[in-house]
C-alpha cells in the first residue's frame, strides 16, 4: 500500500470513528440531568497538561513509555482546544524488519467534555505531524533505506478529568494514535495534571 492510500485510509478512519463517538456521546448527553459539570477548568483560562503513561499494540511489538505535554484554551464548559507534543523515546516497530524507532508527534485537538459529577467524561479527536527515527542494525538493508520519517498523523480516544482543587485537576487518557510509513500506529494510556494559568 503506498504512502497516499494509507494516508486515506487513516483519515477515513478518524473521520468514521469520530462521526460514531459523536452521535453516541451527544446522545448521553442530552440525557444527562441538570446542575452536573462539564469542565474542570473555569471557561475562558489557559491550561497546561503533562502526561507520562504507556505506549502499546498496533505497530509496537512490545510496550514502551510516553510522555508529552498539551497547552490549550478552555473555550467553554465542553468544549477545550489543544496542542500537544507527545514522544516514545524508544520503541519496537513490527513489519518485515524489525527496528528500534524514536517516535514524536506535534498535534492539535479538540476535547469535547460530557455532563458529569466528581468524573468528568471528555471524547477527543485531532490531526498533525509525526516524526520516526530508526536505528538500522540489519546488514541485508539497502543503503538507500530512509532511517527516518515525517507523516501526517490523526488521533482519537478519550478519558475522564477529576477536579483536585481549584483550577487543577487530574486527567486519564486513552487513545489510539494513526501514524503511517514509520511513524507507528498505536494505542497510549496516559495520565496527567491539568493546570488552569491566569487568563
Amino acid at each position: 500500500m503506498s504512502i497516499n492510500e494509507r494516508l486515506v485510509h487513516s483519515i477515513l478512519r478518524t473521520l468514521a470513528a469520530l462521526a460514531i463517538m459523536s452521535a453516541v456521546f451527544t446522545g448521553q448527553a442530552a440525557a444527562q440531568g441538570a446542575g452536573q459539570t462539564t469542565s474542570t477548568i473555569t471557561p475562558g483560562h489557559w491550561t497546561a497538561t503533562p502526561f507520562v503513561g504507556v505506549a502499546f499494540s498496533g505497530d509496537l511489538d512490545s510496550g514502551t513509555g510516553a510522555f508529552g505535554i498539551a497547552g490549550g484554551y478552555v473555550w467553554d464548559p465542553r468544549v477545550s482546544f489543544e496542542a500537544e507534543f507527545s514522544a516514545l523515546p524508544s520503541s519496537e516497530n513490527s513489519g518485515v524488519v524489525e527496528v528500534d524507532s524514536s517516535v514524536w508527534n506535534l498535534t492539535a485537538n479538540i476535547l469535547y467534555h460530557f455532563a458529569g459529577r466528581d468524573w468528568i467524561p471528555y471524547a477527543v479527536g485531532g490531526v498533525g505531524f509525526g516524526h520516526s527515527s530508526v536505528d538500522l542494525d540489519d546488514a541485508n538493508l539497502p543503503d538507500s533505506f530512509d532511517d527516518s520519517s515525517n507523516e501526517f498523523v490523526a488521533n482519537i480516544g478519550g478519558g475522564v478529568e477529576r477536579l483536585i482543587r481549584n483550577n487543577v485537576g487530574f486527567r486519564g487518557d486513552f487513545r489510539y494514535m494513526f501514524g503511517g510509513d514509520l511513524v507507528p500506529d498505536y494505542w497510549r494510556l496516559t495520565a496527567g495534571i491539568t493546570f488552569g494559568l491566569r487568563r
